[in-house]
């Protein structure tokens, strides 16, 4: 019984009274409904489409309500029943307009719930809800205002005039949030997020809320100015509560429109409230044993204000939803439940005769082809209704009357959670929601029929199995190297671990050993040699992820690293091989003739001055450059050859994919210094002085951090505390003395803010800001070594739009357009998609959001007619509360439809050909890290194989598996979940902040969502060599009167560029 987690050890549970769900008010009724409403919202969101989520209040002061006082002395308080019937009267109006007239677009479905204000208040409504409205910034810039309009000239009597007066008549009364001490946390800040950020535009997002047009006064923002007795305040667009106009003017209440962008969030919000009833103990009596009366309780514990028990009593709803939602239950073949009210149905189930269910009338129907093949358990209900006499699913039969279809009531089922703690019933639930069809079906896997449900889940990919790996290394040892053996086993051994799989690593080492190993000539003493040299490899990439091998239970090599930390620490720094090699690879020479040009020559002396003089007074440097004038090359130059003169040198870059143009060596800087997640000011990590990692900071002489621009300020101060620490007797210099070169164009994307993406937020956090920053000489390299005399113009031009901070739209060559994404796609990839893979890396398509990513990528994946492979994931919830009214979230239904960022999808469909991304920083000495795109070459049932497309090792075949990819979310109410898949998607197309970074030769730009972040445009405009090779596809944008698209802009005020 799952509510006994609370009880004592010696405890015992004793009589158990318990509501059900049809008692309304009760926590299974609200739990029960949150389930319902989140596979109305599950079933009806379309991607493209906009959703919202709207706070409906009440007005004391509505006339209607003094009106109808017995007598002038009365006040609200004396008459709460006249305040509630004039409030349900509003929300039919409300209703009206939502569902029939489709204020906001044709309604799709709905969640809505009451709750009453202050707990003593009236009554207000949260509703959610999803519309056909498409999802556009000018689409919810219609619909939502959170700007204070500008006032009509007094000459102007039209209607949209006197509409706009009403409106700001309004405005103070109801929409403006001035804080106080009741909205203000313990750190002072306000809880609801004021004052908000401004904007210039609306910008939507997938996974934060939406930023609306909240423009500064700087940017012509207008102002409303009240007076408080003496005292005049004014308000800007920063203290606008989100409101619909109409909605204002018609209802004169307050009231609150968002944008809903997550999956669950909103409908967490629009029925949480309700919940905040009693909260339910257990009372622990003397004798040991535990009662649970949960009426009891209730009743006890309950108090409702006036108003809300008046709805109560007049039996208004706690809660709506669009669609009638129908249980289904799971169960075992001949394990239904079977409830007894005579004789001769005790009679009927002792000779077993069981009866029949939803769910053995679903298989039968099945097996004899009485229902299309491909229906799915749960959507029986959308064509068949329930006969509960016969105990049979009947055709649903639908009136042809117009009044009967716009009043009609959508059915849909919902099958019932299954815990894993019945492993055998929530195997048949996990494969029922994936796949249709009776038991048989079911456990039929390719003509290998399993024997258990568990088993079938299993062979699927949707059951956890501690013989994964020992099936995945298998499958890899029938194509891949020895090398790519290794480089897999390794992450394995990393990424792999779930709470419920854990890696037997030494039995893993043991049977695949000899296939980690070259067996060519292969005598029994080279064998052993050879096996030790394999080892030594684990060991140098585990070393290289701060592991080590006695934390997997393997066996040492002779002149282990754990013996000799000096040998570790001159390797990372003078790598004379790439760490893992069937052919002896050598570190790339060619820089011992590349030449420099003046520029970078002088930039190249100044550092080597500074390396080779300790007393020197510069050792910061910032180089700045646009795209193209040869930053990257001439860091390498300088890495080359530091190192060949014996200077160690730690080569760093903001990500993982950035850290990979380095020729050999490079990391993420987090990796380097070890960290965290979190850049909160102050907070250093602790490392040993001599350990591998700490000695790496203190013998370094030279550190290198590229792409700086993405990294927020605290983390170089926190690089800079960490050095002057592990270097006291430097601590009165700036990194402890040592020479250090940032590096990055200030043109390009700045660093991601959370919960906000303004301008004005990055610069606040980026290193412009901090005291470190004027400390570092600057060099800005000006000759382009990517464009062609002829593109000087395309140069000039790129640099304007890049520092234009006016907030203008750019002109958009007519030339650069093309006029649907099918001719862009057809631009970038050709028709046939017959290319070859080394030309792969030169071609790329770039869009600011993730929604026109995955709709770009599944129309290219649709031309493919290769082979492909069906990926599930295996889910998790890591902070599991069966009793919270959020239960449904941690279901495994829930996780299935959450993908935030930086985790895989639960359902990948991939094709042999198909360009992936990499999600996890994999192994970043091979480039194989965040970013890393590469095309498939093989699918198997627990590897992936393929071929890098960038990075320093292009060309390069390596096996994926699956990995734990985990999700924190720190939200009180939050999801936190394990998800068990390939660390992989689709990436046909890129987001612009995942391409920093990269060049191409073809290159397409889907703006069909708009540039919304600082720098964004000229990020994705400077990807490509030539502008010849660039298309760009922008619908339903103006022109000007040369035929020019114009396109947002968004540079961030602040910046220096020079």
């Amino acid at each position: 019984m799952r509510r006994d987690g609370d009880l004592q050890p010696n405890s015992k549970i004793g009589s158990v009274v318990l509501f059900r769900k049809y008692h309304p008010g009760t926590r299974p009724y609200f739990q029960d409904m949150f389930y319902d409403a989140t596979t109305i919202m599950a079933r009806t969101r379309r991607p493209g489409l906009a959703s919202f989520m709207f706070t409906f209040t009440t007005n004391p002061y509505w006339p209607e309500i003094s009106r109808n006082f017995f007598h002038k002395g009365q006040k609200i308080v004396d008459r709460f029943d006249i305040l509630c019937r004039v409030y349900a009267d509003k929300l039919r109006k409300l209703h009206f307009l939502l569902n029939k007239k489709h204020i906001f677009g044709k309604i799709l479905g709905y969640a809505e719930s009451m709750e009453f204000q202050k707990r003593i208040g009236g009554p207000h409504l949260h509703r959610v809800f999803c519309v056909d409205t498409e999802a556009t910034p000018e689409n919810i810039d219609g619909l939502i205002w959170a700007h204070i309009p500008e006032k009509p000239a007094d000459s102007d009597k039209s209607a949209w005039a006197n509409f706009i007066r009403k409106v700001l008549e309004l405005l103070p009364k109801f929409q403006i949030h001035d804080c106080g001490e009741h909205c203000k946390g313990s750190n002072g800040r306000c809880l609801k997020g004021f004052p908000k950020p401004y904007s210039r535009t609306t910008i939507l997002h997938a996974n934060k809320p939406a930023e609306y047009k909240r423009p500064s006064p700087e940017d012509g923002g207008h102002t409303l100015t009240l007076e408080y007795g003496s005292t005049e305040t004014t308000y800007t667009n920063s203290r606008i509560v989100p409101y619909n106009p109409y909605i204002l003017v018609m209802f004169e209440c307050h009231h609150n429109l968002e944008y809903a962008y997550g999956q669950s969030d909103n409908l967490k919000y629009a029925l949480k409230y309700p919940f905040k009833g009693p909260s339910f103990s257990y009372i622990k009596c003397q004798d040991g044993t535990v009662s649970i009366d949960e009426p009891a309780q209730y009743a006890r514990m309950l108090y409702r204000s006036p108003p809300e028990a008046h709805c109560r009593i007049y039996s208004q709803r706690y809660a709506y939803l669009s669609h009638t939602v129908i249980p289904l239950s799971i169960h075992l073949p001949g394990e239904q439940n079977i409830y007894f009210k005579d004789a001769e149905k005790l009679n009927n189930a002792a000779n077993g005769i069981l009866p029949e269910t939803h769910l053995t009338q679903y298989w039968k129907m099945w097996k004899n082809n009485e229902i299309d093949k491909n229906i799915f358990y749960e959507n029986m209900p959308e064509k068949y209704s329930w006969n509960d006499k016969d105990k049979i699913w009947k055709p649903r039969i639908f009136s042809t009357r117009k009044k009967n279809i716009e009043n009609r009531k959508i059915t849909i089922g919902r099958i019932y959670t299954v815990s894993p703690r019945e492993p055998e019933r929530f195997a048949l639930y996990v494969l029922m929601r994936h796949f249709p069809g009776d038991p048989d079906h079911l456990k039929n896997i390719n003509g290998t029929f399993c024997d258990t449900f568990a088993d079938a889940a299993r062979m699927r990919g949707l059951f956890e199995d501690n013989s994964v790996w020992e099936k995945t290394l298998k499958e890899a040892s029938n194509s891949l190297l020895p090398s790519q053996m290794r480089s897999l086993f390794v992450n394995i051994l990393i990424h792999g671990s779930t709470q419920n799989c854990v890696i037997d690593s030494l039995s893993l080492w043991e049977m695949f050993k000899e296939h980690m190993i070259d067996k060519r000539n292969c005598t029994d003493a080279v064998k052993l040699r050879r096996i030790d040299r394999a080892l030594a490899i684990i060991e140098r990439y585990l070393f290289a992820n701060g592991k080590q091998m006695k934390d997997y239970r393997l066996p040492l090599p002779s002149n282990s690293l754990t013996d000799d930390p000096n040998k570790a620490v001159d390797e990372f720094f003078f790598p004379t091989h790439l760490n893992d090699d069937d052919v002896d690879e050598t570190v790339d020479t060619s820089f011992e003739k590349a030449k420099l040009n003046p520029e970078q020559e002088n930039f190249y002396k100044l550092v080597l001055d500074a390396v080779m003089d300790p007393n020197s007074i510069n050792r910061l440097f910032f180089l700045s450059g646009d795209g193209g004038t040869g930053k990257t090359f001439l860091l390498n130059f300088l890495l080359f050859n530091l190192r060949r003169l014996g200077n160690k040198v730690l080569a760093t870059a903001s990500t993982g994919i950035a850290s990979t143009k380095f020729y050999a060596g490079g990391m993420t800087l987090h990796s380097a210094f070890r960290l965290g997640i979190n850049h909160e000011p102050d907070q250093i990590p602790s490392i040993p002085v001599q350990s591998y990692f700490g000695r790496r900071i203190i013998e370094s002489n030279l550190i290198i951090v590229d792409e700086i621009t993405m990294l927020e300020k605290t983390v170089l101060e926190n690089v800079d505390k960490l050095c002057r620490i592990m270097v006291p007797k430097n601590q009165h210099l700036p990194f402890a003395g040592k020479v250090v070169i940032i590096s990055g164009d200030w043109k390009q994307s700045l660093p991601v803010v959370k919960n906000s993406r303004s301008p004005e937020a990055q610069v606040a956090v980026c290193l412009q800001i901090s005291n470190l920053y004027p400390m570092f000489h600057k060099t800005r390299l000006t000759q382009n070594m990517r464009l062609q005399p002829s593109e000087i113009q395309f140069k000039e031009w790129l640099y304007k739009l890049g520092t234009d901070t006016s907030g203008d739209k750019i002109a958009i060559p007519k030339s650069m357009i093309v006029e649907s994404r099918e001719e862009l796609i057809e631009f970038v990839f050709d028709k046939g998609f017959d290319i070859p893979s080394s030309d792969m890396l030169k071609r790329l398509m770039l869009t600011p959001l993730n929604r026109s990513v995955d709709l770009n990528n599944s129309i290219v994946l649709s031309s493919f007619n290769t082979e492909s492979m069906d990926y599930y994931s295996i889910d998790k919830c890591t902070n599991e509360n069966p009793l919270s009214p959020y239960a449904a979230d941690s279901d495994v239904a829930g996780l299935n439809k959450l993908t935030p960022a930086g985790i895989p999808a639960h359902h990948l469909h991939l094709k042999v050909g198909s360009i992936i991304v990499l999600l996890r920083n994999l192994n970043t000495s091979k480039s194989l890290c965040n970013g890393t795109r590469l095309i498939v070459k093989k699918l198997q049932t627990n590897l992936i194989s393929a071929e890098t497309i960038c990075g320093s090792n292009t060309g390069m075949t390596i096996g994926i598996s699956r990995v734990c990819n985990s999700y924190v979310d720190e939200r009180p109410d939050g999801v936190s979940f394990e998800r068990f898949q390939f660390p992989v998607r689709e990436a046909f197309a890129m987001t612009i902040t995942k391409a920093q970074g990269q060049t191409c030769e073809r290159l397409g730009i889907d703006l069909s969502d708009e540039p919304f972040a600082h720098g964004q445009l000229y990020t994705a405009l400077s990807r490509a060599t030539n502008s010849k090779f660039i298309r760009v596809f922008a619908p339903n944008k103006p022109t000007d009167k040369d035929g020019n698209v114009l396109i947002n802009n968004v540079v961030a005020r602040g910046l220096t560029f020079d």
